[in-house]
């Protein structure tokens, strides 16, 4: 009785593999275009925990549509044994043609740790259309995430707005600001720049001075995923902000 219950227990037990976890969802865009028959639509797992260097991928997948068309499902597994629950991680999905960048995601999509989601809709922006080298794509409202390598203070909030073409405004850290903004290409320059005048900490004033001069020395900008990157005259490491929701 006693093998017949061991051979009954072996005989209930899977050798199959755990799945491994995935992320899953879909990947559109609002334009009315149809994809190119080569199209790819490329899904990346990215830690973006730190705040001084670029993310790192963890998984990635690649989807060829073959013809099918915007809303598209993914499915993107990854291997629990690299998630670390004290990061933070997120999603950036990206749509080729013809060996030419198409759509990026422009928003950061977090999953997985801090009770964020793995089932997500990405949409995606239009670079073609509105690439790196368009004002079209700066739109709207940035913050900023690293100041050149320095991170930044965190309760001490520095922003960079596009909200009319030509202009540009923001908060310094402090203070208020605004200018003339010229967009050549991927050349972009700045000011002169005005601003308020109160004042604030010594440390959230000294962040402020340098972005500002940072932003005044600016030559070029670059899209990447979720992050607008400005580099600057004499300064190694880019400006790197993200696009604010609210």
């Amino acid at each position: 009785m006693a093998a017949a219950g061991l051979i009954a227990g072996c005989a209930g037990r899977s050798n199959l593999p755990e799945p491994s976890p995935v992320v899953t969802g879909h990947v559109s865009y609002r334009e009315r275009v149809a994809l190119p028959a080569d199209a790819e639509v490329r899904v990346v797992l990215l830690d973006v925990s730190r705040q001084d260097a670029a993310a790192t991928p963890v998984a990635d997948t690649t989807l060829r549509p073959e013809g099918r068309q915007v809303p598209l499902p993914f499915t993107l597994r990854y291997d629990p044994k690299r998630i670390d629950p004290r990061h933070d991680y997120a999603i950036r999905a990206t749509i080729t043609g013809g060996g030419q960048l198409a759509f990026t995601t422009t928003a950061v999509v977090k999953v997985i740790t801090r009770d964020h989601p793995t089932m997500v809709d990405l949409l995606l922006s239009p670079v073609a259309a509105a690439g790196s080298g368009s004002p079209a794509a700066l739109a709207g409202a940035w913050r900023l995430e690293d100041l050149a390598g320095a991170g930044v203070i965190d309760d001490a909030l520095a922003t960079l707005e596009f909200r009319e073409p030509g202009r540009v405004s923001g908060r310094g850290s402090c203070n208020q600001f605004s200018g003339p903004v010229t967009v050549t290409g991927p050349g972009i320059s700045f000011g002169p720049l005005v601003s308020t005048m109160m004042a604030c900490a010594e440390a959230v004033m000294n962040q402020e001075t340098r972005y500002l001069k940072a932003l005044q020395d600016a030559e070029r900008f670059a899209l990447e995923g979720p992050y607008l990157l400005i580099y600057a005259k004499g300064v190694e490491k880019p400006l790197r902000f993200t696009r604010e929701t609210k």
